[in-house]
């Protein structure tokens, strides 16, 4: 029997039919069934419901076996019901109830059968997301071939793929006595949801001892409409607080606010590598080792030590600061930073 496209693509969704649309053995013996039944119903006994289904489909050669067989499957899917379950000859009913309360139930099956599949999609999502194709490729080599190599380059696309090489090959080795050096120069794409927990990552390194030296652009104080930032403000506020403890605690991290011409916008791990990001939107980076251009590194390293002198602590801002680099009153950044200053008088 032909059935609708929009009939048939519910009862597909609801796992009653198959992704080619072929029916089922249940929807056949159903449909059978229900144009028995008359409304309203009347139970059906096995013959009644057998002859018609020989009647229908003379060429089958289906057994009284397998009829009894999806009479069950039938009843235990709900889809029809029977009239008394406790006599001998069991007379079967179904109507709009019935087939209604079958669908549900289901429904309800695929339902959990999709959110089973839909946990163990995003499982896998993460594995791969959190993957470093660097280091699966230096292992691979190491297995196969017996030996190390190091990569000397390569290109890193997105945020999250930045912060992951990061730290792979710089914040989860970094020790005590290592400087790591971070620039915030385009400040819009690194304003988040994640932001607060990439941020983070800085701040485990530096309890460890890692002296961590951010310098961040002014372009900060002209992201008052940024809504992800609105919604974050509470997790920066943590963040500076944090950055105050450490401050007493004798942790070397500072961050510091920069005026002046943008040049390199990078992340480095003392002088041995470095990322530098070469493109804003989308956010494009290229990240070398010292083998590869130790020139290259030398000189970014040089300009960020050269524009940390001359910039200032977050911590040690004033009004008159704020005035120079000449942000509102009312900036949110700015009004982040005073409260949390009060707060910590």
């Amino acid at each position: 029997m032909s059935i609708d496209e929009h009939i048939a693509t519910a009862l597909e969704l609801c796992g009653f039919i198959t992704g080619d649309r072929q029916e089922s053995r249940l929807m056949t013996l159903l449909e059978v069934i229900l144009r028995l039944q008359t409304d309203p119903p009347i139970p059906l006994n096995f013959g009644d419901i057998y002859n018609q289904l020989i009647k229908e489909e003379p060429n089958a050669k289906l057994s009284k076996a397998w009829v009894h067989r999806v009479l069950k499957s039938l009843v235990e899917s709900e889809l029809i019901r029977v009239e008394n379950p406790m006599a001998h000859r069991k007379r079967y009913i179904a109507d709009v109830n019935t087939v209604m309360a079958g669908l549900e139930r289901l429904k309800s099956i695929k339902a959990k059968e999709l959110e089973l599949k839909e946990r163990e999609i995003s499982e896998k999502i993460s594995k791969l997301n959190a993957l470093d194709c660097g280091s699966l490729a230096q292992e691979f080599i190491e297995e196969v071939a017996g030996r190390k190599e190091e990569i000397s380059s390569r290109v890193v696309r997105g945020v999250d793929e930045l912060h992951q090489v990061l730290r792979y090959n710089m914040l989860n080795i970094a020790k005590k006595g290592d400087i790591i050096r971070a620039t915030l120069l385009w400040a819009g794409p690194w304003i988040d949801e994640t932001a607060t927990l990439r941020i983070t990552k800085f701040f485990e390194a530096a309890e460890r001892g890692v002296e961590i030296r951010y310098l961040v652009s002014t372009d900060l104080f002209r992201l008052d409409g940024n809504n992800a930032l609105r919604g974050n403000l509470e997790q920066l506020l943590k963040l500076t607080k944090r950055l105050v403890e450490m401050r007493e605690q004798g942790k070397k991290f500072d961050a510091r606010f920069y005026i002046g011409p943008k040049t390199y916008n990078q992340v480095s791990f003392n002088r041995d590598s470095m990322a530098l990001i070469i493109n804003e939107n989308p956010v494009t980076a290229t990240w070398i080792t010292r083998k590869f251009n130790p020139d290259l590194i030398d000189n970014a390293i040089r300009s960020f030590d050269k524009d940390w002198r001359r910039s200032k602590s977050v911590l040690d801002f004033t009004p008159k600061d704020y005035e120079a680099f000449g942000v509102a009153p009312d900036d949110l950044i700015r009004r982040a930073l005073t409260d949390n200053k009060e707060q910590n008088k």
